[in-house]
């Protein structure tokens, strides 16, 4: 009964992003204009940020422990790039809503605007940044020497199942919130945590294979080694089906949790706002 409640929700809220969808446009376009544009650079803090953390990486790995291929014949510089890009969407999805909700108070107090909309512009105003970055990755690609491929299209899948993962975290986390302020002090050291434990900037393939079990348990592992297989590795997302769907049964786990938390808090946003 809870499943398909969430169900429900769901597909209202769908009705509800087509009706406000000039809305949420605006809305996109604001957030982007008041998280960058008021500064004096401007929209180049949006790369400033990833672009330094991934250069300060590949020089201590590449000079400091010399480490120069992944498996002996990937770069380990585009490898390293190729992972972390994604954990920056999904990190930066997380954390950039946690406050969603509190940040834009005046407009759920108005009772006709639907608040679940708020995380989601949030959401998209990343991708508008990550759109960019995956631009990038297929640059960096060429420029160590591998051919476009078809399989590079498949990126926009990951994209698309970190949407949807990070969305139901943003709904419950941006609801829990406003009751319990330390939940974005708590999601901070989170997100250090499952950086390090996340074969971002080393690979799972250097733990005993009877360790790979548990780190498939994280849902991001999916994400970042989905990107290398799209750019470096030419795997389709099917190829390994038992994988894909352990992701989408976590995922919607996460999802329909996020929506009944943000359904039963609804209420009561008002009275902490």
């Amino acid at each position: 009964m809870r499943l398909l409640n969430a169900f429900k929700e769901f597909y209202f809220f769908l009705i509800d992003i087509w009706q406000n969808r000039f809305v949420i446009v605006q809305l996109t376009k604001r957030d982007f204009q008041n998280r960058y544009l008021g500064s004096y650079l401007g929209l180049p803090w949006a790369f400033i940020k990833p672009l330094a953390v991934v250069v300060v990486m590949w020089f201590a790995f590449t000079y400091g422990l010399k480490i120069g291929r992944v498996d002996d014949t990937i770069p380990f510089a585009m490898w390293l790039m190729i992972g972390i890009i994604p954990w920056f969407y999904v990190s930066e999805n997380v954390m950039g809503t946690v406050q969603s909700l509190l940040e834009y108070s005046f407009l759920i107090k108005n009772f006709s605007f639907r608040p679940g909309i708020i995380p989601l512009v949030k959401i998209l105003t990343n991708s508008l940044i990550h759109l960019f970055f995956i631009m990038v990755l297929g640059g960096i690609c060429l420029a160590y020497g591998y051919n476009p491929s078809v399989y590079w299209f498949q990126v926009f899948y990951y994209m698309a199942c970190g949407i949807i993962l990070t969305l139901g975290m943003s709904w419950c986390f941006s609801a829990l919130h406003l009751f319990v302020r330390d939940i974005s002090h708590l999601l901070e050291v989170a997100v250090q945590l499952f950086f390090w434990g996340t074969p971002i900037i080393w690979s799972y393939k250097m733990l005993p294979e009877k360790i790979y079990f548990f780190m498939k348990l994280n849902p991001v592992f999916y994400l970042v080694e989905g990107y290398r297989n799209s750019f470096i590795y030419e795997i389709w997302f099917f190829e390994d089906l038992q994988l894909t769907l352990y992701y989408w049964c976590v995922t919607l786990v996460v999802f329909v949790s996020g929506v009944f938390v943000f359904k039963k808090l609804k209420p009561h946003f008002a009275d902490v706002l």
